[in-house]
């Protein structure tokens, strides 16, 4: 099998995606660097993938609670593969009210893409929806906000619906639904760009072993070289990398433009101020996803960062606390 599997829920499905017919199992390996199988292959076949840790693409055409497209994402999980979407995502994007705390951050990258368009070439026509792949966009004028869409959910192909803020079409767009789309669904220049992306995708997510002696590990370390009071000194973060050397594992500072880059790690450090409402806490949530280690983690974030939870908690269990009342 190769490092990337392509799920699938039929044969005409394969044929169109990856341009493959599959056997009478539902399996195919490409003369390329994926391996093509039906979700129901996939659930059923488990030992072709002992001791292996494929990335899969899980492409069914639905991922609603308790389909196959949603067992085969669970079981992914279960059997320590990387898989987008996970079963997280999924039920995220199965009701607005459940992801609604992205919406602020991407409705105002929205507002900077459509001024930013403005301001260079005149267009003022707004779109009312928007196909995202892999996190790419056929209107360049969204690259930043595909990007950003991609970044808060891994998945390979969804249709963004929009409201405008007046009858003109100019003004402030409005998210009005966020959801995924069946690439089987697709078809002609739609097709087209998701091939596109897709295979764009596969290669820039990994990058190639480095000439030197190759590290046991790789531990990404979250910076911010501007933090003026950092909660770790440049120096501290040299001296752990030297020890981490002598124990064969690779420690390589990375920033928040480094997220599309985190898969390529093992874990990941945040040494950067941690709060919900920015990259951090995006950083921690994807290292959950991508199932790697990470200090801090989103769960001990939310409840670090929210004194009322931590004046509770130290409280309940005796610990002293400095006088606190809820306002």
């Amino acid at each position: 099998m190769k490092g990337w599997v392509l799920l699938v829920d039929n044969k005409k499905d394969a044929d169109t995606l990856a341009g493959v017919t599959l056997d009478a199992g539902g399996i195919r390996d490409t003369p390329g660097r994926y391996s093509v199988l039906t979700t129901r292959a996939y659930l059923a076949n488990p030992q072709h993938f002992r001791g292996m840790r494929p990335k899969v693409i899980n492409l069914s055409r639905s991922y609603t609670y308790q389909s196959r497209g949603y067992y085969a994402s669970l079981l992914a999980e279960a059997r320590g593969h990387r898989v987008i979407p996970t079963v997280e995502t999924m039920i995220e994007l199965y009701d607005k009210m459940l992801y609604s705390r992205a919406i602020p951050e991407l409705e105002e990258t929205l507002r900077r893409c459509v001024v930013n368009a403005s301001e260079d070439d005149g267009r003022t026509a707004l779109p009312d929806h928007l196909l995202v792949c892999f996190g790419q966009v056929v209107d360049i004028r969204f690259e930043r906000f595909g990007r950003l869409l991609f970044d808060w959910f891994r998945v390979p192909v969804l249709l963004v619906r929009f409201d405008s803020a007046d009858d003109s079409g100019g003004g402030v767009l409005r998210i009005r639904q966020i959801a995924p789309r069946p690439a089987g669904k697709l078809s002609g220049d739609e097709l087209a760009f998701f091939c596109g992306a897709m295979d764009a995708h596969t290669r820039r997510e990994w990058r190639s072993p480095r000439a030197k002696t190759a590290s046991r590990y790789s531990f990404a370390t979250l910076v911010d070289p501007a933090e003026k009071m950092p909660p770790s000194s440049r120096e501290t973060l040299r001296h752990w990398a030297r020890v981490a050397e002598k124990m064969g594992v690779e420690v390589e500072p990375i920033t928040k433009r480094d997220l599309a880059r985190l898969a390529e790690f093992d874990a990941l450090f945040i040494r950067e101020t941690t709060s919900i409402d920015n990259h951090t806490y995006r950083f921690a949530r994807r290292a959950v996803q991508e199932g790697m280690p990470v200090i801090d983690d989103p769960v001990s974030m939310i409840r670090c960062t929210n004194k009322v939870y931590l004046q509770e908690l130290l409280t309940g269990n005796g610990v002293p606390v400095p006088p606190a009342v809820i306002v």
